[in-house]
């Protein structure tokens, strides 16, 4: 099929209007694709038509060839019955079932589903997205007033309005009225209905086989069930399309009655029913109300067609009584003001009617019209949150409607949101146009209530309020009706309701209250109508007779003290007393709830509203808080106490330090037993606290058990240990009194997170029987816990130790030790060794498959989910600060702490962790549930836990006892590694939003995946790891493999998404290079070079991506830096670049071309070696700009040298920090860290913390700072930042830049050495090379060492390969030599200036010697570069004395690295000036005093030769041979051989006594060959001397005879052993030596002309010699 399929295009379209929909302009480009559009409108058509099974299709399917679009396709039998059952499954012609199976080929491998289930996945996702789009288009095309003004305004919505007029709605205005949308939808609702009934039989039929359980299904049935799950979405969706097309007008009267003819047969409360209701709604307000459009005639006789004179009853009598009212409450409109008379029929009394239907309504409120319409405004929200006030309230008021259907699943929010403003509209018809209905049911139940309070009145009133409470719940913008106008019939309603109201009347007036009080606005305007000013509100009544703050204060005091005064007379010293007795809860229910109700007020508007809050907590007549915990002393129900617990936590909201301090004093004061009565000193006396630690345990303990009390408990623990609004960013205090409790038990709140982690969350969680109830208030703890551990500053302590900033001055705590000791975050940490806890904790994460699936983001399951895994992740974090520097503070101050935790099971956390393998794999599942903050939470713990040492040493095993990793071998056990991989795959072949860019959760998630799987490889990239299983791998003990079978060979294997999204991922867009797009291709590059780089994995990665080609497509991609290339929209050039975006996209980038052109030279390598001469000839072809397309089509890429642009100008952005005021001796090197690539930058958030513990110190000295001062304290803060920031990315640039210089200079080499250039050709290239890299070589040679090094290598290598001695035959090629003569020059004077300035290390300084004595070679030979001799000649003199100076003094007193080479180019330099006849050098040489200094090194030659060859040290040897071979050649100058002798040559050798010595007692044990180095040294020694008596003629015969005759003894051994006469067993290279001694000695001899002077100095004998000379 075509690579964009159906639901591609699907996707794209929708993800464009819900980006349109989030305000962002972008989004409205999908509108202007045709092709998006027409698959848009192709796909909804078959939706409304879906064209049915046809068997003329069948067969054409059954005979194994289709055409589609024109494309003929081969199926298989196999594919044909999969295609025959998906067109039976969802009844679909079966070409299209094909058509769809076809697209859904590559599905198998993501969804880990045979291609059958993934049919019917994409169809259901198909029509969810096309409904959806639908939804989307109608929703934004009435929204003007909701959207930003940029988008309201724009052209973009203006688009999408005609779109919608005229190419959603105007098909169905022409002839063809089938095509209206009204009737579309209601076709669909019925047919997805009837499809439903078919499931819901399979389902019921497998649970009876046994196939499924009540709360799990069987995989089989798993795809049965995603489709019912999307059969309510897509029936749900179409009743919002429903409900929206009626109110844009297109429905009919005769629609409407279509509608409610379906209305009265159904016969069941469910999802389905409720999916209709807003359209009902929508309805009557179009066609019962005087806003709807239309006129009382027709709306008569409507209403006459509903409500005729002997109307049947529907089958469910509620939903007909609400149907009634609902539509009385809106056609009432019509009567309000005086109706037109031409629509009255004559003879009508309207009184008379106005009677008949206030009657029909209330005869409807019986039927158990507002009791359904609770229930449905209860039923829409979701069940997660358990509310046990509102559940208590909706079991006191709906006794008629039953419970909503138990399959129900939960209804989405643009529905909730529908049905709440059909109901607003519902509130407000009621309101206005039936006030005399309304005033009658209130006389109704003041009169019931007064002829007996055991008598059951109606409280149809009071649901009306719920029903209100539930309509504006969540909606401030809506509730701003009832206060925008004091004068609205809403506001009168509202000042109504609460005058003289009663008990039940008021709690539901309470709850409405507080619902539409959802912002600081509302809450504000709550508060002010509650605020008794004695004014007149609309005229009509006076404020004093409504509800307010006042009353509330009095009925609070008055219930409060009623209870407590019904205290037994003779209690037991006990918190809080008895349980209440049946007597006393049950007395008066309603006005514990009345009560209730009132705290929940007072919670919402101390929430919402400051005013409120400061109110409260601040009224001189009233203590709240004190009325408040005295109430919670008392004994009632725990329903009760928890709305007390909330209140008090309400009124912490915004806390400053010292109200949150008042109140834990008042707190700790309720747990000691303060606030209990003590009924023998009277109801107001207070009880002595309670000292003994038991006592408040046992509190602690009746506190704990149920919901409701720990629960409410907790979240007021919460908000008290929270920051306080005014506390310092620092994080340096603590969040209660230092001696809080110090009365009576150890001060400090130890003993509540004692309560919290080892009461509710270890153990009394776990008995609750509610699952939603148990996750609550889990919850409640892991955000108890997360609060503690994350407001501990750990950088205190470093800081203390490592800086002169005196932090116990500066913090708020007496003393860091203080600091330390109390905050709760050291209890927090000792009790997360414990095994209770650490259960608790995995108990939370592991939760059932189903479970998860279905809840929605914001539920307590997957909230507790999320906290539990931050939890761990933070201990983890958090543990080497409590275990290294904590505890032991902690044990210091044992005396001063409550006892240690019991059942600390563990000495790490880790050890705790890695015996719940299951977490691996749970932690893998939930990656792919599609909630982003769940999926950044758990892969930020696995690459936590993958980098941990510890886990992944017990997770392996080592040495004698390693084994498969038990990670592994727990992700294998069930295949959840295939499920993992495959939501892996699933995020990252996601599109990008380039909308949202680096903001969307999409992103976010490719990048915390591609960081676990990096930080898990790199940890241990020498052993199998999950992310090897992960990536499609085999797993071994110590190996890796494929297998044939799997996702790996076939290439859809986590690993190949990888490389798709390297290739595929662009780098920049119109804005130029863009960082958030970089950092995906780099993060894979990092990935893969792990795997490419490790022994482990690289036999098999290298070759996948050699059949990838890989190198050809990175070469495609790259991008060559030039200077006008943008970085997020920054020009490199300019002085703030490094503090903008586009910094850290260069970084990124360079970071990218580094490891490619990294992998590419491998390749290359390897290529080359194991002869592949084809492959390496195409790396050759695009190395230098040309790829060979499929076609044979050539593309131009760059080459080579084209990506040599990565060198940026040195101090481009070098900025000086502006001279300092206040933080001039500042000293930040605590700050300092290592990144990934070891460069020393400074950590900004400690950089932060020190600059506020200096103006703390300073402030504490008691220094005032004006508020000028202050803003240039600010100012130089920023700068400070700013700099750091600055130098901070520099640093990470430049390293960059040189590890891309490393990689491409290893990539000339590779190729400098592989290249199969010959002659002109390889010349050619040596030469382009040259070209390339001199400028920079020179601009680097001196100032930037490790730059030039790189350079400076390759130079050399260059130089060795470069044949010298060759010249070209043909013009070219002699024009080529001549340039290459040109650079090599030029490469030498760089070198030598380099090396007359001392630039650059040891090693550096060897290399352009390397490069200086090969190039002065080079010129001795006859070859290109002998032209160059006189000019090298030249620039020898000009550079003059001082560059030899340089030369001599490496050469004497060097580095023994550089020391070698500076003495064999002093020899090359005396070489070429003997053959040129200069003796520039050598004289230099002398003024110099070298020569002498080197002759009178001589004098300890023997002993130096035998050390340096016995010791073994190359370099030590090399530089005795370079210094003889100096001698060597000065000697063989004229000048130099004068020089030497002078330098008394003879008398250094007759003072080391090398040649007085017996040759062959030089023998050495431990050196085997010591003889050999002996007669080697003498043979140089000989020659130097023979060189220097040639040279001088006869200038020197008399020293020549001298040593001859000195060392006749030597010279005759030497002559002898040479001739084969005394020498004992053959040794090759010591015969040599010994022979290239005598030839230098009969060199000397000869020179000499020794024997003839011999023959002079001898008398002739007068007797003959007989003997024989042997």
């Amino acid at each position: 099929m075509t690579e964009i399929t159906v639901l591609d295009a699907l996707q794209a379209f929708h993800q464009g209007l819900l980006s349109l929909r989030e305000g962002r302009i972008d989004g409205a480009e999908v509108l202007n694709n045709e092709f998006l559009t027409e698959a848009f409108e192709k796909e909804l058509e078959k939706l409304w038509t879906k064209p049915p099974r046809n068997e003329s299709t069948r067969n054409t399917v059954k005979t194994g060839k289709v055409v589609l679009d024109g494309d003929e396709y081969s199926i298989n039998a196999n594919f044909q019955q999969d295609a025959l059952t998906l067109s039976d499954e969802v009844d679909l012609d079966e070409l299209e079932a094909t058509r769809c199976l076809l697209e859904s080929q590559d599905d198998p491998s993501t969804l880990g589903r045979s291609l059958l289930e993934c049919g019917i996945i994409r169809f259901h996702q198909q029509r969810k997205y096309i409904l959806d789009a639908v939804r989307l288009l109608m929703e934004l095309d009435g929204l003007d007033a909701d959207l930003p003004d940029e988008l309201a305004n724009s052209e973009a919505l203006e688009a999408l309005k005609i779109y919608v007029a005229e190419r959603l709605f105007q098909p169905a205005r022409g002839a063809d009225a089938s095509k209206r949308l009204v009737p579309r939808c209601m076709a669909s609702m019925r047919e997805i209905k009837t499809w439903l009934q078919r499931l819901n039989d399979k389902i019921s039929a497998a649970q009876t086989l046994g196939q499924a359980g009540p709360n799990r299904i069987s995989e089989e049935m798993e795809t049965v069930e995603f489709s019912r799950v999307s059969l309510m979405q897509q029936h749900e969706l179409l009743g919002a399309i429903l409900t929206r097309a009626i109110e844009m007008g297109q429905a009919t009267s005769t629609d409407f009655m279509e509608l409610v003819s379906i209305l009265k047969r159904l016969d069941k409360y469910d999802s389905l029913l409720v999916h209709l209701i807003p359209a009902v709604g929508a309805y009557i307000s179009t066609f019962g109300s005087a806003e709807g459009g239309h006129d009382l005639i027709k709306a008569r006789q409507l209403h006459d067609q509903l409500f005729p004179a002997q109307e049947s009853p529907w089958s469910l009598s509620y939903l007909q009584a609400a149907f009634r009212a609902w539509w009385l409450a809106e056609y009432s409109g019509f009567y309000v003001d005086d109706p037109p008379e031409v629509a009255i029929p004559p003879n009508t009394d309207l009184d008379e009617e106005d009677r008949q239907r206030s009657k029909q309504f209330l005869e409807a409120l019986k039927d158990g019209a507002f009791d359904f319409l609770l229930s449905l405004a209860a039923d829409v929200k979701s069940p997660d949150w358990h509310d046990p006030v509102r559940a208590g309230m909706r079991k006191w008021l709906q006794r008629k409607a039953p419970a909503l259907a138990p399959d129900a699943i939960p209804f989405s929010a643009f529905f909730q949101l529908s049905l709440m403003t059909q109901l607003e509209v519902f509130v407000d018809a009621f309101i206005s146009n039936l006030p005399d209905v309304l005033r009658k049911l209130r006389v109704e139940e003041d009169e019931q209530r007064q002829l007996s309070q055991a008598h059951e009145q109606d409280l149809d009133l009071e649901r009306f309020l719920l029903i209100i409470a539930y309509a504006y719940e969540g909606r401030p913008d809506a509730a701003m009706n009832f206060w925008s106008d004091p004068e609205s019939n809403l506001a009168g309603f509202m000042h109504w309701a609460s005058r003289r109201a009663s008990t039940p009347l008021v709690t539901a007036f309470c709850e409405m209250l507080q619902a539409i009080s959802e912002n600081e606005e509302c809450a504000t305007a709550s508060h002010e109508f509650l605020i008794d000013e004695g004014h007149h509100s609309s005229g009509k009544m006076r404020r004093s007779q409504s509800l307010t703050w006042a009353q509330i204060f009095r009925e609070l005091t008055f219930f409060s003290g009623k209870i407590r005064q019904k205290l037994p007379q003779t209690p037991q010293v006990k918190f809080r007393g008895e349980k209440p007795s049946t007597d006393q809860a049950e007395t008066e229910p309603e006005s514990a709830m009345m009560l209730e109700c009132y705290l929940r007020l007072i919670s919402k508007l101390a929430s919402e509203s400051e005013t409120t809050r400061r109110f409260l907590l601040d009224n001189p007549n009233y203590n709240i808080v004190e009325t408040l915990f005295e109430l919670a002393s008392s004994p009632i129900p725990p329903r009760l106490r928890g709305c007390t617990f909330m209140a008090l936590r309400a009124l912490m909201a915004r806390k400053s330090l010292h109200e949150g301090h008042f109140m834990w004093s008042c707190l700790d004061n309720w747990t000691a037993g303060g606030y209990a009565v003590n009924p023998a000193a009277g109801s107001h006396a207070r009880q002595p606290q309670v000292v003994a630690t038991g006592s408040m345990d046992r509190i602690f303990d009746e506190i704990s058990n149920g919901f409701e009390d720990p629960e409410s408990f907790i979240q007021l623990l919460l908000s008290l240990v929270s920051p306080a609004s005014d506390s310092s960013p620092l994080n340096d205090g603590l969040p209660f009194p230092e001696n809080l409790g110090s009365a009576f038990r150890m001060p400090g709140i130890e003993v509540y997170v004692d309560f919290v982690m080892g009461l509710v969350f270890a153990s009394k969680a776990n008995d609750l029987q509610d699952a939603n109830q148990t996750r609550v208030l889990r919850l409640s703890c892991l955000e108890f816990m997360l609060t503690c551990l994350s407001t501990f500053n750990e950088d205190l302590i470093v800081m203390a130790n490592e800086t002169s900033i005196n932090v116990d001055s500066v913090i708020s705590t007496t003393d860091l030790a203080t600091y330390v000791r109390m905050h709760p975050f050291a209890r927090v940490m000792e009790w997360m060794f414990n095994d209770k806890v650490v259960t608790a904790l995995f108990n939370t994460i592991h939760q059932e498959p189903v479970d998860v699936g279905n809840a929605a983001p914001d539920s307590p399951l997957i909230l507790g989910i999320l906290r539990a895994v931050e939890v761990i992740t933070k201990v983890l974090d958090l543990q080497a600060t409590y275990l290294e520097l904590v505890r032991p503070i902690l044990k210091l101050q044992s005396s001063q702490r409550r006892p240690p935790v019991a059942n600390a099971a563990f000495a790490s956390f880790e050890d705790g962790l890695v015996t719940r393998l299951s977490l691996v794999v749970d932690l893998g599942n939930y990656c792919g549930i599609g909630h982003p903050e769940v999926t950044l939470a758990c892969l930020k713990l696995l690459e936590k836990m993958s980098s941990s040492s510890r886990i992944s040493a017990i997770w392996s095993g080592s040495g004698r006892h390693a084994h498969r990793n038990k990670a592994i071998v727990a992700l294998e056990a069930n295949g959840e590694h295939e499920a993992i991989s495959r939501s892996f795959i699933s995020e990252l072949i996601t599109p990008l939003e380039l909308g949202r860019e680096a903001g969307s959760p999409a992103y976010i998630t490719k990048i915390y995946i591609l960081d676990f799987l990096h930080q898990c490889l790199h940890e241990t990239p020498r052993k199998p790891t999950i992310a090897h299983l992960l990536l499609g791998f085999k797993c071994g003990v110590d190996s890796l493999s494929t297998d044939p079978k799997g996702a790996f060979a076939s290439r859809t294997s986590l690993f190949h998404t990888l490389l798709r999204l390297l290739l595929e991922a662009p780098s920049s867009d119109a804005q130029g290079m863009r960082q958030w797009l970089i950092a995906i291709k780099s993060r894979v590059m990092r990935i893969l070079h792990i795997l490419w780089s490790s022994p482990l994995s690289a036999p098999i990665v290298i070759d996948e991506l050699r059949d990838n080609e890989i190198v050809f497509h990175l070469l495609l991609r790259e991008v060559v830096i030039n200077p006008d290339l943008p970085w997020e929209g920054q020009n490199v050039a300019s002085i703030e670049f490094p503090v903008t975006d586009g910094a850290v996209a260069l970084i990124d980038f360079l970071s990218l071309r580094s490891m490619g052109l990294e992998y590419i030279a491998m390749e290359l390598c390897s290529i080359s070696q194991n002869r592949m001469p084809s492959i390496k000839r195409r790396i050759f072809e695009a190395l230098n700009g040309q790829i060979i397309g499929e076609d044979n089509t050539p593309i131009q890429v760059p080459t080579v040298f084209d990506l040599y642009d990565f060198l940026l100008p040195e101090g481009v952005w070098d900025v000086a920090l502006p001279p300092l005021q206040f933080y001039k001796d500042i000293d930040l090197s605590v700050c300092l860290e290592t990144d990934a690539d070891s460069n020393p930058i400074y950590n900004l958030d400690r950089v932060s913390e020190i600059l506020l513990l200096k103006r703390g110190e300073s402030q504490g000295s008691g220094m005032l700072v004006a508020a000028q001062d202050l803003a240039l304290l600010e100012r130089e803060e920023a700068i400070i930042l700013e700099f750091l920031v600055s130098s901070n990315r520099q640093k990470q640039i430049a390293t960059q830049s040189l590890k891309v210089l490393r990689t491409w200079a290893k990539l000339l080499l590779v190729m400098i050495e592989s290249n199969d250039f010959k002659g002109t050709a390889q010349t050619s290239f040596f030469l382009q090379t040259l070209q390339s890299i001199l400028p920079s070589l020179e601009a680097f040679a001196s100032e930037r060492p490790e730059e030039a090094m790189e350079l400076a290598k390759l130079s050399r290598v260059l130089l060795f390969k470069l044949d010298t001695a060759a010249s070209g035959d043909d013009q070219s090629g002699q024009a080529i030599g001549n340039l290459v003569s040109d650079k090599l020059y030029q490469l030498f004077q760089i070198c030598l200036q380099a090396i007359g300035k001392w630039a650059g290390n040891a090693e550096l300084r060897s290399v352009y010697y390397g490069i200086c004595y090969r190039y002065l070679t080079g010129i001795l030979d006859q070859g290109a570069l002998t032209s160059n001799r006189s000019k090298t000649i030249k620039t020898i003199q000009v550079y003059g004395e001082r560059l030899i100076n340089v030369i001599c003094d490496d050469a004497y007193g060097g580095e023994a690295e550089y020391q070698t080479s500076a003495l064999i180019v002093l020899s090359a330099l005396v070489s070429m000036g003997r053959q040129e006849n200069d003796n520039h050098v050598v004289e230099t040489l002398n003024r110099l005093n070298f020569i002498g200094i080197t002759v009178d090194s001589l004098r300890n030659i023997m002993q130096e030769w035998h050390e340096v060859f016995a010791s073994g040290t190359k370099e030590q040897q090399n530089y005795q041979n370079a210094r003889l071979a100096l001698l060597l050649e000065l000697s063989q100058t004229r000048a130099g051989a004068k020089y030497v002798l002078h330098s008394n040559l003879f008398r250094a050798l007759d003072h080391s006594g090398l040649f007085a010595a017996d040759p062959e007692l030089q023998t050495n044990g431990s050196n085997p060959r010591a003889l050999e180095q002996h007669y080697d040294l003498l043979a140089k020694m000989v020659r130097i001397i023979g060189a220097a008596v040639v040279s001088r003629g006869s200038h020197n015969l008399v020293q020549g005879h001298r040593f001859l005759t000195d060392h006749r003894m030597l010279v005759t051994h030497s002559l002898k052993r040479s001739a084969g006469i005394g020498s004992g067993t053959i040794d090759e290279k010591l015969d040599l030596c010994v022979e290239e001694l005598a030839e230098g000695l009969m060199v000397i001899i000869t020179a000499t002309g020794f024997l003839e002077f011999e023959n002079q100095a001898t008398p002739k004998q007068t007797q003959p010699n007989l003997g024989l000379f042997h």
